[in-house]
């Protein structure tokens, strides 16, 4: 697909979640072979401008369009697919040491929200070390993505406990400690699915921690607070048309680094402020 194609499939919530990244990604790359850098440059901008929370995507194609206006070769496709092999080839290095952590003990109770490939991935890790543990995690209404967290941990012998989003405070006490993905990180906090907020608070009040696990290349350097996005009325109440009922459905909550008790990285398990300042070293995140 032509980047204004996924861009509008993006923005229909067509593609969603880490496909989002891998489809513009993707499109980038075979859409810029053979174009001049105008023409790339507004490749990127289509692209970054239909989902401004999307760190991973930001990042990557802001540090290609950066080597390429610096680059003194007139060779565009071959410094392009450089930086794209070397951006997918650092995320996909550092999403390994994530999985491969090992701080889940036998027999804990773990909350969690929404879907998150990391999140899915570590779980099947401490699984397959022989660690034994239950899952608790919610609907995320209103698109219901906790169905899929749920079909995937079942499927590999975790156990599983699935609740409505109102539930999580009866369920909060029991639980060892919360793990969260998030969809990009700043150095003041988080933005994931709508109802983490909630959680976060949750937990505090019951003194549990929150884990949040989260790769560098979804650092945001800019506010996260300041995003607002929104999903189609309808997923809340498809049949209101015909009532004077005004509906928002927020995609994300901000949550603030004083609700998270530590971050889980390629860098390992760390203080919020102490991963931050790694990230920040990082040569891809030096945008968005």
């Amino acid at each position: 697909m032509l980047p204004n194609e996924v861009a509008e499939k993006i923005k229909n919530f067509e593609i969603q979640g880490s496909e989002i990244s891998r489809y513009a990604i993707e499109s980038f790359r075979n859409f810029c072979k053979g174009h001049n850098l105008k023409d790339i440059e507004k490749a990127k901008e289509i692209l970054c401008s239909a989902k401004k929370s999307d760190a991973v995507m930001r990042n990557c194609l802001n540090f290609v369009m950066e080597n390429l206006k610096n680059s003194k070769s007139e060779n565009l496709d071959k410094i392009l697919d450089k930086c794209l092999d070397e951006f997918l080839d650092y995320k996909n290095k550092a999403e390994k040491k994530i999985f491969r952590i090992d701080f889940i003990p036998q027999d804990a109770k773990i909350l969690t929200h929404c879907y998150s490939k990391t999140v899915i991935e570590i779980l099947k890790n401490a699984k397959n070390s022989g660690k034994n543990f239950t899952l608790i995690n919610t609907e995320t209404r209103p698109n219901r993505t906790g169905r899929m967290t749920s079909n995937e941990i079942s499927m590999s012998g975790i156990k599983n406990i699935h609740i409505t989003d109102s539930a999580v405070a009866c369920f909060m006490k029991e639980v060892n400690f919360v793990l969260i993905g998030c969809d990009a990180i700043d150095e003041y906090g988080i933005l994931n699915k709508t109802g983490t907020l909630n959680i976060a608070i949750i937990a505090k009040f019951y003194n549990k921690q929150v884990y949040v696990a989260a790769p560098s290349v979804k650092f945001y350097k800019n506010k996260l607070s300041e995003i607002k996005e929104l999903r189609k009325k309808e997923e809340i109440w498809e049949e209101n048309k015909n009532l004077n009922v005004e509906i928002e459905n927020i995609a994300y909550d901000f949550v603030a680094q004083e609700l998270i008790s530590k971050v889980i990285s390629e860098f390992g398990i760390l203080g919020f402020d102490e991963t931050i300042e790694k990230f920040k070293k990082v040569k891809f995140c030096r945008w968005v």
